[in-house]
């Protein structure tokens, strides 16, 4: 047991290191992407301010941003904090992913699943737009890994019943936006719903709803939103999904103990 718990500190050890690279990555990627670059992908990464190609202590995810307190090192002017809060949300990701589910075959859609809602999270914060051909992936990945773990009938029934709560949620936004006369809810955050229904059972769904809508009010709270101001749902709809796959087996087994 002892050998088993080491094996798998050392795997999430390296999963949050990875999801951290990562997040700095994707950081990367689409704040270029935001500013209309043709080639995101490509270059050596540089100061946004001073232009100056950064290093390689420049680069270690977290660790130089705390170290330098969140500025270059070149002109000293402040890093965009969402540099950090991306690549602590990829560690935390893959962290939850591996705790959750060990070395196993399944581990590899998981991974793949955390980081396409990374990357969508941030094209959402950085232009309030959530690509399909992101939604695309997420559902491809899932598709793939249907067959490669082996499912079936089964799973293919629970996916139905899924994808009838963003389908009922669909169908009551339309009938508010007719009724207000505005948008109720972004189209990107309904097909987001749909793509999460591939990989969540219908009451996980319910539990990403409602964890996506309690982190949205609080990250209001705290960042002081005015009343009505605009504010991307899709980072807090993937983090939902994240804590309903990976913690949402025990709070659905007691609320569901209540009956």
């Amino acid at each position: 047991m002892e050998e088993e718990q080491i094996w798998r500190a050392f795997l999430c050890f390296w999963l949050a290191v990875s999801g951290a690279v990562l997040g700095s990555f994707l950081d990367c990627a689409v704040s270029r992407w935001a500013e209309e670059d043709p080639h995101p992908f490509a270059g050596r990464s540089r100061c946004a301010s001073c232009g100056h190609v950064l290093g390689a202590r420049d680069l270690v995810p977290v660790l130089s941003y705390l170290l330098r307190r969140g500025r270059c090192r070149w002109c000293g002017e402040r890093i965009p904090p969402e540099c950090l809060w991306a690549e602590l949300a990829g560690a935390a990701a893959f962290l939850w992913v591996g705790l959750r589910f060990g070395l196993c075959p399944e581990l590899g859609q998981w991974l793949v699943f955390a980081f396409l809602l990374l990357a969508l999270s941030l094209t959402d914060r950085a232009k309030r737009i959530i690509p399909d051909k992101l939604l695309l992936l997420l559902a491809a990945n899932r598709a793939a890994w249907f067959f490669v773990l082996g499912h079936g009938a089964r799973e293919a029934l629970e996916t139905g019943k899924a994808l009838a709560v963003p389908a009922a949620l669909l169908a009551l936004v339309l009938v508010m936006e007719r009724l207000m006369g505005r948008e109720a809810m972004g189209g990107g955050d309904i097909k987001l719903l749909f793509a999460l229904a591939l990989y969540l059972s219908w009451a996980e769904l319910f539990l990403t709803l409602l964890a996506g809508c309690l982190l949205g009010l609080l990250w209001a709270g705290l960042t002081r939103r005015s009343k009505g101001a605009a504010m991307p749902f899709g980072p807090f709809l993937a983090a939902g999904a994240v804590l309903a796959v990976c913690g949402g087996g025990p709070v659905l087994e007691w609320y569901f103990g209540l009956f």
